[in-house]
C-alpha cells in the first residue's frame, strides 16, 4: 500500500531479528523485553487488567478507511499500553463492527508484525492473529512463527503453535533464554 511507504522507513523489530538470526547479541540495541510479564500472567501471579482501547479502535477505523495515520495511531497507543491488556476491549468493539472484513483484519495484522518498531504493537499484530485462520496465510503465519522464536513474543505464538506441533515448542525449549523455558513450560507443558 503506498499510504504505508513512510511506516517501513526505519528497519521493523521483526526485521532487525530477521538479520541478526534471532542472535541476542547482535540486536541488545533493540531493548525488547524478556518475557517476565507474560511468565507471570502465565503462572498467574498477575492478573491482566483490561484497558480502554478507544485510540486503537479508532486507529483501526482509520485503516479501514485507509488513512495514512492508522498506523501511526497504534504504535503511539502501544508506546505506552500493553497489548495483552487491551485485547478485550479491542475485541468488543471488532465484533460490534458492521462492516467487518476480515482480509483486511489479515492485512493490519501482518503489517503490525512486519513492520512495527513497537513491541506492544508487534505483539498487538500477534494477538489478532486469533480471529482469522493463521493457518491459511501462509505470510502471517511465517512471520508469527519467526516472531514466536523470542521470548518476548513466545506467549503469544504457544497456543498456534501447541496445536499445529509439540515439536517445534521442544526444540525452541532447548534454544530460548530461562525465561522463554519458563514461558513454554508454564503455559504448554502444565
Amino acid at each position: 500500500m503506498k499510504i504505508f511507504k513512510k511506516f517501513r522507513k526505519e528497519k521493523s523489530i521483526y526485521r532487525r531479528l530477521l538479520e541478526t538470526g534471532f542472535n541476542p547479541e547482535l540486536y541488545d540495541d533493540l531493548n525488547l523485553t524478556d518475557g517476565s510479564y507474560e511468565l507471570q500472567i502465565a503462572k498467574g501471579e498477575v492478573q491482566v487488567k483490561h484497558i480502554s482501547t478507544r485510540e486503537i479502535n479508532q486507529a483501526v477505523d482509520d485503516y479501514y478507511a485507509r488513512k495514512e495515520e492508522a498506523i501511526k495511531e497504534f504504535e503511539d497507543f502501544f508506546k505506552e499500553h500493553r497489548a495483552i491488556e487491551s485485547e478485550r476491549h479491542f475485541l468488543t468493539h471488532l465484533m460490534q463492527k458492521i462492516e467487518f472484513s476480515e482480509d483486511k483484519l489479515i492485512g493490519l495484522s501482518i503489517l503490525l508484525m512486519r513492520d512495527s518498531t513497537v513491541e506492544e504493537c508487534v505483539k498487538f499484530g500477534m494477538l489478532m492473529t486469533k480471529y482469522y485462520n493463521l493457518g491459511e496465510v501462509i505470510r502471517a503465519k511465517e512471520i508469527f512463527m519467526n516472531l514466536s522464536r523470542h521470548p518476548a513474543f513466545i506467549y503469544y505464538g504457544i497456543d498456534f503453535i501447541k496445536n499445529i506441533d509439540y515439536a517445534i515448542l521442544d526444540d525452541w525449549h532447548e534454544k530460548m533464554p530461562q525465561i522463554g523455558k519458563e514461558i513454554i513450560e508454564e503455559k504448554s507443558w502444565i
